[in-house]
């Protein structure tokens, strides 16, 4: 988190997800976190603060933890098919040259 730019902590996290929870949760998620897992944070003249970074880890780790796996983006199916026509492609100029 050194290099990284903190806000409150309500504001860091309405700016990563979009949602604007109390206070208290965000507390509660430095303090005790949840699944085993704290958001970092640092306190400054009495303020917590975090980084948008920060926030999004927390909330893949999270994650993560919940469905006991690593967390993925999905692909679209087009997305899957040229995925798969540059694997086949690679694929056969690996076979071409041996």
């Amino acid at each position: 988190m050194t290099n990284e730019t903190l806000l409150p902590l309500v504001d860091a996290v309405e700016q990563a997800t979009g949602r604007r929870p109390h206070l208290s949760t965000c507390l509660r998620w430095c303090t005790r976190g949840s699944r085993g897992i704290r958001l970092e944070s640092r306190v400054l003249g009495g303020r917590r603060l975090t980084s948008v970074p920060a926030v999004l880890r927390y909330v893949n780790a999270t994650t993560e933890a919940s469905v006991g796996g690593m967390v993925t983006a999905t692909q679209t199916p087009h997305e899957r098919d040229q995925s798969a026509k540059r694997a086949a492609k690679q694929l056969a100029k690996r076979l071409a040259k041996s």
